[in-house]
């Protein structure tokens, strides 16, 4: 059982990281939920960013310096800008990088494959339960629906990413899930009594 766990669990892998390559490129299944600034607002925001922001990271605005000990006259200040608008994310890095080069595309195969490994491990665990075909496919696409429900929902709670981008993700993820399910439910059988 353990050679099948394994299998299914690299080729499970190797499924959904097919499927993720598809959905961004061939498919461009987030055309339409990720937009570009347009080339003049994209100037000016860079030209302002640049000098500004010193290293990578996740920046909110508007922002407050010192939330930990802002006065409450600091925290009505920003409650006030934010009820206001325009508030919104930056994800920032300084310099640049190839877009999808091997380096990202080798991290994503490898945690893909990870990926792959743990519902089959976690579907060998549940087998005995699921003895139809059907029921170990919905099992693993259930996987899929976790972490939409723990990073996705509340980023579109919290931080006001777009309906229509947490949708799409949504989509994206369960049929990836649903792709690596059909291989591990092939493969990662209940044992025989």
């Amino acid at each position: 059982m353990t050679k099948r766990i394994i299998l299914g669990g690299l080729l499970a892998g190797l499924v959904m990281f097919i499927w993720g390559a598809l959905s961004h490129t061939f498919l461009d299944l987030y055309a339409s939920s990720v937009k570009s600034m347009p080339p003049d607002t994209e100037e000016s925001v860079m030209a302002r960013a640049n000098p500004g922001l010193k290293s990578p990271g996740f920046y909110l605005f508007p922002g407050m310096e010192d939330h930990k000990s802002a006065t409450p006259e600091q925290v009505k200040a920003w409650e006030d800008k934010y009820r206001k608008g325009p508030r919104g994310i930056l994800v920032y890095q300084p310099e640049g990088t190839s877009p999808m080069g091997p380096p990202q595309l080798l991290r994503q195969l490898a945690c893909d494959l990870v990926v792959g490994l743990l519902a089959a491990l976690l579907l060998a665990t549940a087998s005995p339960l699921l003895s139809r075909f059907s029921a170990r496919i919905l099992f693993v696409m259930l996987l899929g629906a976790l972490p939409w429900l723990t990073l996705s929902f509340p980023y579109w709670n919290w931080y006001g990413f777009p309906t229509d981008f947490t949708l799409v993700t949504l989509f994206d993820i369960l049929l990836k899930f649903l792709f690596g399910g059909l291989v591990l439910a092939g493969i990662v059988k209940r044992p025989a009594a």
